[in-house]
C-alpha cells in the first residue's frame, strides 16, 4: 500500500490524503478508492498484460471522453499527472486516476424490463453521441478483438496443431461451429463495403458498466472505457444480447439453459432504438438480429481455441471449463438461428414504427 500512497500524490494537488483502500470487483486492473479532505479519486494500476500500449489506450479514452465532454455529456474525467500525461509510470508500472463519481450505484443483474431498457438506452445514447466522431481517430487497443473471421482462422490453427491432445474431446463442438460459419463475416464484410459505419464502440456492454444516480435511478454515465475503440455498433448490441441470453449459465454443463428470450430482445431493442433510430443505416438495422448470433459464435470459438491450446488466456477452475463455456455459446448461436425469423420480425416491428 505504501507505493500506492506515493503514486496518488502525482495526480492531485489539493487536500490532505486521508485513506487509500481497494475498490470494486474488476478483474483486469487493480483499483483503489482514494479519499482526501477535498474529494475522492479512483486510482488504477493498468494491467499491461491486457493493454500493452498504454499511450494508445489512454489516447483512445481521452479522445472519446473529450468528445463527450465537449457535447456537455457527463462522463469520467481523467486527471493529468505531474508529468503532463494522463498516466504515471513509476519505472515498473503504469497508473491513472480519475475523479470518483459520488452518489451513484450500479447493478449486477437485470431485475426488471424497466432496468433493461435503461441499460440499453445508456449504450444507445453513448453510440448516438459517437456517430459524429471519426472512428479512425482511435486505434484498436486489442487488435482484431471482434474480427470474427480471424477468430475462426485462429481456431482452425489450434485444431490443426492440437498441442494438448484435446481435439478428440471437442469434435461435436467443431462440427457445430462450422455449421454457422456462413454468418461469421456478416459484420466485417459490411464494414469493408461501407454499408455500415466504422464507429466508436465500448466493447464491454455489461450491466454493471452503467452508473445510475442513487436517488433518481436515472442513468448517470457509462464507465469502464478501456476497450473503447473503432468497430461497429453491432458488436456492442450483439454482445449485450449474447450476455443477456447467457445470463448466469455460461459455466453450466447443460448448454440448453442458454437460450433466446424474445422479451429480453424486444425490451433491449426498444431502449436502444429510442436513442439510435436516427443514426443506424438500413444495413445495420438488417443485421441487428444477426449480431448476437455472430458474437455468441465468436465467443464460443475463443473458448474452444483456448481449450485446445491448454487454457492460456481465460482463467479456468477445472480442465474442461473452457470446453463447457464453448459448448454453451455455440449452442446459443444455434438457438439464435432457430429464432432468427422471430428476432427479425420484432426488429422490423420496432424500427418501422
Amino acid at each position: 500500500m505504501d507505493d500506492v500512497l506515493e503514486i496518488i500524490k502525482h495526480f492531485y494537488g489539493k487536500g490532505e490524503l486521508l485513506t487509500v483502500e481497494p475498490y470494486g470487483n474488476g478483474h483486469i486492473n487493480k483499483t483503489f478508492l482514494v479519499t482526501t479532505t477535498e474529494r475522492k479519486y479512483i486510482l488504477q494500476k493498468i494491467n499491461t498484460n491486457a493493454f500493452k500500449d498504454v499511450d494508445l489506450l489512454m489516447n483512445n479514452i481521452m479522445v472519446a471522453t473529450k468528445h463527450l465532454l465537449n457535447k456537455g455529456i457527463f462522463t469520467i474525467k481523467f486527471l493529468l499527472s505531474d508529468n503532463g500525461k494522463y498516466y504515471y509510470f513509476d519505472g515498473q508500472s503504469y497508473y491513472r486516476a480519475y475523479r470518483f463519481i459520488d452518489k451513484t450505484i450500479w447493478h449486477e443483474k437485470i431485475s426488471s424490463p424497466t432496468l433493461l431498457k435503461k441499460v440499453a438506452e445508456a449504450f444507445g445514447d453513448l453510440h448516438h453521441n459517437f456517430v459524429d466522431l471519426d472512428g479512425h481517430l482511435l486505434k484498436e487497443s486489442i487488435p482484431h478483438f471482434h474480427d470474427t473471421p480471424k477468430r475462426y482462422n485462429d481456431l482452425l490453427l489450434a485444431i490443426k496443431n492440437d498441442s494438448k491432445n484435446r481435439l478428440k474431446d471437442c469434435q461435436k463442438e467443431i462440427k457445430d461451429i462450422q455449421e454457422v460459419q456462413e454468418y461469421f463475416s456478416l459484420i466485417t464484410d459490411a464494414l469493408a463495403k461501407g454499408e455500415i459505419h466504422l464507429s466508436i464502440t465500448h466493447n464491454d456492454p455489461k450491466i454493471n458498466n452503467v452508473l445510475f444516480d442513487e436517488e433518481s435511478e436515472e442513468v448517470k454515465c457509462v464507465i469502464d472505457l478501456d476497450t473503447i475503440m473503432p468497430g461497429s455498433f453491432l458488436y456492442d448490441f450483439g454482445d449485450a444480447l449474447r450476455s443477456l441470453f447467457t445470463g448466469d449459465n455460461e459455466d453450466n454443463i447443460d448448454p440448453t439453459l442458454c437460450r433466446v428470450d424474445l422479451d429480453t430482445y424486444r425490451n433491449y431493442l426498444e431502449g436502444y432504438w429510442s436513442k439510435m433510430k436516427s443514426s443506424l443505416t438500413e444495413k445495420e438495422i438488417e443485421l441487428l438480429p444477426y449480431s448476437p448470433l455472430v458474437l455468441s459464435a465468436e465467443c464460443g470459438m475463443r473458448f474452444l481455441e483456448d481449450y485446445l491450446k491448454g487454457d492460456v488466456y481465460f482463467h479456468t477452475a477445472y480442465p474442461e471449463h473452457n470446453l463447457i463455456r464453448a459448448r454453451t455459446q455455440i449452442h446459443q448461436a444455434h438457438d439464435i438461428l432457430r429464432y432468427i425469423d422471430d428476432l427479425k420480425k420484432i426488429t422490423k416491428e420496432i424500427t418501422k414504427r
